[in-house]
């Protein structure tokens, strides 16, 4: 089972589709009990933006990477603590890519090597030609201190 409602799995593909070549990247929030209250919010890459600026710090593009902006981020952060709700899943996709959980994924994921959001899954979408091929999600698992797939049916 997914981890929140299958229409916003459909709704993520879609932010996939449209902002290929380029990652789409996005925030879905919730109740980690139920998917009555869940809410997709599809943000931003500004990835491009900060590479444009800062290409030695920002090295990637859009086409390999995505940046979330950290006013949108708070947003939705004050927008789940008003309604109750937590960041169930972030989502990203990778054009002409499989749908895996790459070193810099887990890398973002990750703050003095802890999860920055320990409750939280990442789906990475796979999408070529602006068809979805595959998706992956991951959480992480405290026994072995990484990522793990997890199985879901659709």
């Amino acid at each position: 089972m997914l981890p929140f409602k299958k229409k916003l799995l459909d709704d993520a593909h879609k932010h996939a589709m449209e902002e290929y070549p380029n990652e789409c990247c996005g925030i879905i929030l919730g109740k980690a009990d139920s998917t009555e209250e869940d809410i997709l919010y599809s943000c931003q890459n500004i990835q491009d933006s900060l590479h444009e600026k800062d290409p030695d710090n920002f090295p990637r593009s859009a086409k390999t990477a995505f940046y979330i902006d950290p006013k949108e981020l708070m947003s939705i952060l004050r927008e789940a603590e008003k309604k109750g709700l937590a960041i169930k899943t972030f989502y990203h996709s990778h054009p002409d890519h499989d749908a895996y959980f790459s070193d810099e994924d887990r890398r973002m994921a990750l703050f003095d090597n802890e999860p920055s959001y320990p409750n939280t899954s990442y789906l990475v979408i796979s999408i070529y030609n602006r068809e979805i091929k595959d998706n992956a999600l991951f959480s992480w698992d405290p026994e072995t201190g990484d990522f793990k797939k997890q199985v879901f049916i659709l």
